[in-house]
């Protein structure tokens, strides 16, 4: 066992861990408000200095609690029936597509290669990959017939935006 952990009292354990735990809240919560189109065009710049000044400040304050307590264990291997990363950011992008549509339409060949700036045999050898891995099922000959087979809640985040 890491000789530093049994020299730390569990209670100092378990607040580094809650305010780490509140400083990554902090710093998503801040991230989203910057990423917003709609917020940032009314905020002025010097609040958007201070808002960026505030989140280099929490990036800086969980480093520093990072470097102060030791490491948890290696996360469990990867399920190997999970998508890749690139698979998981398709499989997002349409449920995302979908649920924005709120009609479920699955997004066209081309809505995928404008939002992943792939070509089109890229993006069908994507869409081919994820129905024989059974992530989706597609319809033969009918227009933006995907259907999601993998639950959302394995999902993984979109990692850029939608874009209007």
């Amino acid at each position: 066992m890491n000789p530093e952990i049994e020299t730390q009292p569990s209670h100092l354990l378990a607040a580094v861990a809650e305010a780490r735990t509140q400083l990554g809240n902090a710093t998503r919560s801040l991230r989203e408000i910057l990423q917003s189109d709609p917020i940032i065009a009314d905020t002025p710049i010097e609040a958007q200095a201070a808002m960026a000044a505030a989140l280099a400040a929490i990036d800086s304050a969980q480093r520093a609690l990072g470097r102060a307590t030791p490491k948890a264990p290696a996360p469990p291997p990867k399920d190997p029936n999970a998508p890749t990363r690139q698979q998981g950011q398709f499989l997002a992008f349409i449920h995302a597509y979908m649920l924005r549509t709120h009609s479920g339409i699955a997004p066209s060949h081309a809505d995928l290669q404008r939002y992943f700036d792939l070509t089109a045999p890229s993006v069908n050898s994507m869409l081919i990959r994820l129905e024989e891995r059974g992530f989706i099922k597609r319809i033969r000959g009918q227009a933006r017939a995907i259907e999601l087979v993998i639950s959302p809640d394995r999902l993984p985040k979109l990692e850029h935006r939608l874009r209007r």
